[in-house]
């Protein structure tokens, strides 16, 4: 592991701090925890507005994010955002997933 320096406000240190406790876990994997939580939120997000926006298929937007194309679609209902292909698009994400 790389180690990593950040300063954080004393609320958010104390927050660490008391999921620290009520995990049982020391504050280094508390942080490294919350940190891989909200990367995935990020990372999820970032996929879903790429995906709104057409500029990435659901294949590499599940991919990105470490889902399931079916958890992927699940998502998009999820988020209420329609599904974003024709049927034209749909024969083409099949190819793609058969190449790989």
């Amino acid at each position: 592991m790389n180690p990593v320096s950040i300063r954080l406000e004393e609320t958010q240190d104390n927050e660490v701090a008391a999921f620290a406790k009520r995990m049982n876990i020391d504050k280094s994997s508390a942080a490294r925890k919350i940190i891989d939580e909200g990367l995935k939120i990020v990372k999820t997000k970032e996929a879903l507005d790429n995906v709104r926006l057409k500029r990435w298929t659901i294949w590499k937007a599940a991919q990105y994010c470490g889902e399931s194309y079916r958890s992927f679609i699940e998502l998009l209902r999820r988020e209420n955002i329609p599904f974003p292909l024709s049927v034209e698009d749909l024969e083409a994400e099949i190819g793609e997933d058969r190449s790989e």
